[in-house]
């Protein structure tokens, strides 16, 4: 079977999925609303605790001035902690705290159901083309 992607329209439906996300992917905790991008710096260091906030904005794709307001807001809230590098006083290394772990833990149930949501549609198969894929292409 031959299928022709047309570009224009994959790039389209990828911008709405994003878009779909962005509209829904908003967390309530005990400590005011978790936004998509937070909520991935928070995953990001439970996946690599102590990880510098230089490799994280580089990992994360995103300018660093936006990425530095988001800790600094993860901060101030108190779901992350920073510690200066005692070999090198530029760098700045990334830690949960207890609040962030629980956080993350109590979220797994929105997360899980925000991805359900957007896959609603798809049959099992579908699903798995859908999931082969995005790993394929994962950054």
């Amino acid at each position: 079977m031959d299928v022709t992607i047309d570009t224009r329209n994959l790039c389209r439906y990828i911008y709405l999925l994003n878009a779909k996300i962005d509209h829904l992917a908003e967390f309530e905790t005990a400590r005011g609303n978790i936004s998509r991008d937070q909520l991935y710096i928070i995953e990001m260091i439970a996946e690599e605790p102590g990880i510098t906030q230089k490799l994280l904005v580089e990992r994360f794709k995103k300018k660093q001035t936006s990425v530095s307001r988001a800790i600094t807001r993860l901060t101030e809230r108190g779901f992350i902690e920073k510690e200066p590098d005692p070999q090198d006083k530029r760098a700045t290394h990334l830690n949960l705290t207890g609040l962030g772990e629980r956080t993350l833990e109590n979220l797994e149930g929105a997360i899980c159901k925000l991805s359900d949501d957007i896959v609603a549609d798809l049959d099992e198969a579908e699903k798995a083309a859908l999931i082969k894929a995005l790993e394929k292409i994962h950054l």
